[in-house]
């Protein structure tokens, strides 16, 4: 009987464990995607960027949150804008999972989440930029409140680099 319990408990344990690792699933993201709240964010913050790189303003401005949509039409060029330099942008990438990020006087509450994308010029070794964006619940989705540019020095020196750039004094 004590041996039948225990191959009953070690059974049931290594379900678990499989369940818990997501092992025996239909593969299907969908689930994933809708049981973490940060996935909205994250697909918001990398159209956000990727629009941003590839100078579409308009894309940009829908983007971003209600609050900022009219500076945003008052500092971007209404259509896209061509790259006049040459440089070859490469992919927008999710630099580190999202973290939330605590309200700041002109800024909500929501996640931040950081971004990359490399950057190579003709003739030059290819760079890496990375951008925290705050990205907060707006209407009936997400949309970018903040955008800033992190720095190495938010790299080296930062627990999260993402909540150190989007904290900084005289962030926009």
């Amino acid at each position: 009987m004590t041996a039948r319990r225990t191959a009953r408990g070690l059974a049931a344990a290594m379900l678990l464990v499989f369940v818990a690792a997501g092992c025996g699933g239909s593969g299907d993201d969908k689930t994933t995607a809708a049981s973490d709240p940060a996935a909205g964010a994250v697909d918001v913050a990398r159209a956000y960027m990727t629009a941003a790189v590839g100078r579409d303003w308009e894309r940009v401005c829908e983007l971003t949150t209600i609050a900022r949509r009219s500076d945003c039409h008052s500092t971007n060029p209404k259509s896209k804008t061509t790259r006049e330099s040459g440089a070859q942008v490469g992919p927008v990438l999710l630099d580190r999972p999202p973290t939330r990020v605590h309200a700041l006087t002109a800024h909500p509450e929501g996640w931040a989440v950081m971004v990359s994308h490399t950057v190579t010029w003709p003739g030059k070794s290819t760079t890496t930029a990375r951008t925290a964006l705050r990205v907060v619940p707006d209407g009936a989705g997400w949309a970018v409140d903040q955008r800033e540019d992190v720095f190495d020095s938010d790299l080296t020196h930062a627990a999260d680099p993402a909540v150190a750039a989007l904290s900084r004094r005289g962030s926009r």
